[in-house]
C-alpha cells in the first residue's frame, strides 16, 4: 500500500508545459492523500523511474489533464510491489 510519507509532492494541470504555468503542484498532506486514491483507482495510471532508478512517480494524462505524483525511493519501491505498468 502506497503512503503518503512516501511520497513529495503531487501536479495538476493541462497538458503541456509542467513549469507550474499550466497547473499547480501541491505538497500538502491532504493533496497527496487524494492523488494517491485518485491515481491508483484509475486503470490508466503509469509509472516511470529516471536517475539511478530511485526517483519517480505515477501519472495519467488525458487529452484535458496531467495528474502526476512523485514519489521517494521507498514509494518507487511500493508501486514497483504493485505492479503499476511502467513506461
Amino acid at each position: 500500500m502506497l503512503t503518503v510519507n512516501q511520497t513529495i509532492r503531487s501536479y495538476a494541470g493541462r497538458p503541456g508545459c509542467m513549469c507550474g504555468c499550466n497547473g499547480t503542484y501541491n505538497e500538502g498532506e491532504r493533496a497527496r492523500k487524494m492523488a494517491i486514491t485518485t491515481l491508483l483507482k484509475d486503470p490508466a495510471v503509469r509509472f516511470d523511474t529516471w536517475g539511478d532508478g530511485t526517483e519517480g512517480a505515477i501519472f495519467v494524462v488525458t487529452a484535458t489533464r496531467n495528474r502526476v505524483l512523485y514519489l521517494t525511493a521507498d514509494g518507487v519501491k511500493t508501486v514497483q510491489a504493485l505492479g503499476v505498468k511502467h513506461e
